[in-house]
């Protein structure tokens, strides 16, 4: 019995012993299997370390961008209106679902094709349908004004209404637009700081009309408006006095146009016989949108240069059923240009030229009514406006008609009124005080390019679509705070009129984005103007940077963060240079050199090409490449890396994406690996015991056979 049970106690540890030992041989497997994750995820870990980014940096707008489809192929600032597009090996025009869409819409074949007014017409308008493009914007470039009225159930294709007259106001098909003509000049934006906005011909020089407040009729303009229009239609007529028979330059005929067409809701009527073509028209038909052909129009068997209507083939007729010649055209927009002319210079003697003497105090040193006398007790002073600059009342006229916008916006320059202000109770005379003030406004505004009827594009910081939506933001947030009658500060009632310092109606409009006033006793109605530029450039880049935005406009100064208080923040403002500036036009250009690229190297659809990491890696891995243009004109094909502003930079959050999620491994491999141990050496102790246990019971069962064996010897 001894030695039986110890065959089973040896067999049970046998078994326990192998099985230990098995166990052991599996955690030294998984034991190598972590290590082998570990040192798969260092290197994923070191790879990730050296990932890269594709983004678009035009030093011409604040930011950098991420790579996107759109980014290349709408324009806008970023991309200097000029197209950057996505090809193929073969070097066909990769196109997104949208843009696929309208080259079908428009009849190019996946070839190519040959180009049309009509077609590209089609293209444009059938990206409005697909929202590239808003149709506002689409039947302003386009000479045929088509609308999709639907699409074709089997195929699928956009279908068109008939357009039964072509506009002759738009802007026609250039073939030669990326296909080697001159490129234009459309990087019209300068990246500027506010010392560079303020020293701006176009912007802080400008001038502040006062007497826009003065103005309380519908045709009436100031002395700084009537010199202004008169300039600039002398510069027209300037830039026309060389036209004849010779090709006139195209840049310098889309820049008149582009002028005239910025000035379209000027108070001067620029029709003076309404059957006479109208400059604009006239431009359009001897340059831009229509051809110019030498034909014999009149028997003589003498050729003439005749504009053409590309569509028909046609010469353009007059009114008088008459072909229309480019000379005779030429010399109808001097005419033209010359009756606008006269007919302005008409208005000096007809409308009321305001001017700010009487109405401004520009005589003492302070603000007085009616009924008050000056300082020797003689004169009785009437006037309603006082200017305070830096706390002190400016009284000299010349210096007054002098300020610019740059001025108010680097000075503490406030608008003070008394109560000669027409009402006959203080609420009356604020509200007239506030419609005056916002006709001021309305007028520094439309320097940085803000209009109710959005016809400033391509001036002050009126660049593109974004920046126009963000002006109107900026407008109406500042009617409704500066200018909101409900909204208006009227604590304290200091009356000092020495010290305007110590006047509460100016400490309320200092010291708040408000208009400030103070009626006991005396009445006194003030507005920082130039708190109110400043929180009008707020707001502009509130609506920029959304909810990313440092700054702030509260109802008080001192829980204001003024974007104009960082002196190195970058504003986005039209350039210095004579360029093209008409936002149409800019459209109009980058349509053309697409429309005319998709014509001579065909295209490919690729729908997923919106997904920006598709993109990213479809250039990066070689399958796509870039075709940008040339200064020759023309579009080349490159790598991403060698394209305008497309940089290649450190991916910073795949980075830290990658430190994060190594850690996060790691850990838990260390943790598996570290639980392995502990097994481990349990294991090996049991196993060590189990040996000692193992070797103690082989003795036993030896010496018992050995006892077995002596016993039956003997």
């Amino acid at each position: 019995m001894g030695l039986a049970a110890s065959q089973a106690r040896f067999l049970c540890i046998t078994a326990r012993k192998a099985d230990c030992e098995y166990r052991s041989t599996e955690l030294a497997q998984q034991k190598l299997d972590i290590t082998k994750q570990i040192s798969d995820i260092s290197t994923q870990y070191a790879q990730a370390m050296n990932a890269t980014k594709l983004i678009w940096s035009n030093e011409a707008v604040e930011n950098d961008f991420g790579l996107t489809y759109s980014l290349l192929m709408m324009p806008s600032a970023a991309n200097d209106y000029n197209p950057y597009m996505v090809t193929s090996p073969s070097g066909a025009i990769v196109l997104n679902s949208e843009y696929a869409a309208a080259a079908k819409a428009a009849g190019i074949s996946k070839a190519g094709g040959v180009g049309s007014q009509v077609s590209r017409d089609k293209f444009i308008s059938a990206l409005a349908y697909g929202g590239i493009v808003t149709e506002e914007t689409a039947k302003a470039i386009t000479v045929y004004d088509y609308e999709v009225s639907g699409k074709d159930a089997v195929t699928g294709k956009l279908e068109f209404n008939d357009v039964e007259n072509p506009s002759i106001s738009s802007i026609s098909w250039n073939p030669a637009a990326g296909m080697g003509s001159e490129p234009l000049d459309k990087s019209s934006v300068n990246a500027m700081t506010l010392e560079d906005l303020c020293l701006s011909e176009t912007m802080g020089k400008q001038l502040v009309d006062w007497a826009k407040i003065l103005l309380d009729g519908e045709n009436q303009i100031t002395s700084l408006e009537y010199s202004r229009e008169e300039e600039r239609l002398n510069d027209l007529l300037s830039k026309v006095s060389g036209f004849g028979t010779k090709k006139v330059d195209d840049d310098v005929v889309n820049q008149l146009k582009a002028d005239y067409r910025n000035q379209k809701n000027s108070v001067v009527n620029p029709l003076a016989d309404p059957e006479t073509l109208r400059l604009e028209s006239l431009v359009d038909q001897a340059q831009h949108i229509y051809d110019v052909d030498q034909r014999d129009i009149d028997g003589d068997d003498k050729l003439e240069t005749v504009l053409i209507n590309p569509a028909t083939n046609n010469p353009i007729l007059d009114h008088n059923k008459q072909p229309v010649t480019q000379d005779a055209a030429f010399e109808a927009i001097k005419a033209q240009l010359q009756a606008d002319l006269d007919a302005h210079k008409a208005l000096k003697s007809t409308i009321n030229v305001e001017s700010i003497q009487g109405e401004f105090n520009t005589s003492v040193n302070s603000l007085k009514g009616t009924n008050q006398l000056d300082d020797d007790g003689t004169t009785q002073i009437t006037s309603t406006y006082s200017v305070v600059q830096n706390g002190v009342i400016n009284h000299y006229q010349a210096e007054l008609q002098e300020m610019t916008i740059g001025d108010i916006l680097t000075g503490n320059i406030v608008l003070m009124a008394n109560n000669n202000l027409a009402g006959t109770s203080s609420e009356e005379r604020l509200e007239t005080f506030v419609s005056n003030v916002t006709k001021l406004l309305d007028s520094m505004v439309a320097i940085f390019g803000y209009s109710e009827t959005k016809d400033l594009s391509g001036q002050g910081l009126n660049v593109d679509d974004a920046s126009s939506s963000a002006l109107s933001f900026a407008y109406n947030m500042v009617k409704k705070t500066f200018l909101s009658l409900n909204d208006a500060v009227g604590t304290g009632s200091r009356t000092n009129n020495k010290s305007m310092v110590d006047n509460s109606a100016y400490l309320n409009a200092e010291n708040y984005n408000r208009v400030g006033y103070m009626t006991d006793g005396a009445e006194y109605y003030g507005v920082s103007l130039t708190n109110m530029l400043r929180s009008f450039l707020t707001y502009y880049e509130n609506a920029l940077s959304g909810a990313n935005s440092d700054y702030v406009v509260g109802k008080g100064v001192d829980s204001t963060i003024y974007v104009t208080d960082n002196l190195s923040y970058v504003y986005i403002g039209q350039a210095e240079e004579d360029a093209v500036t008409d936002m149409e036009a800019k459209s109009a250009d980058f349509f053309d050199q697409l429309y005319n690229n998709i014509l001579e190297y065909g295209w490919r659809e690729d729908a997923a090409i919106d997904d920006y990491e598709y993109l990213e890696a479809a250039l990066k891995d070689g399958r796509y490449s870039m075709s940008s243009l040339n200064q020759d004109g023309y579009y080349y094909q490159t790598r991403y890396n060698e394209t305008g502003y497309m940089v290649e930079v450190s991916d910073t959050d795949a980075i830290e994406r990658a430190e994060a999620e190594f850690s996060s491994k790691k850990a838990e491999l260390t943790y598996k690996e570290d639980s392995i141990d502990l097994k481990t050496k349990k294991l090996d102790a049991e196993i060590s015991s189990l040996s000692t246990e193992y070797d103690t019971v082989k003795n036993l069962i030896s010496k018992s056979i050995e006892k077995t064996f002596a016993l039956f010897s003997n």
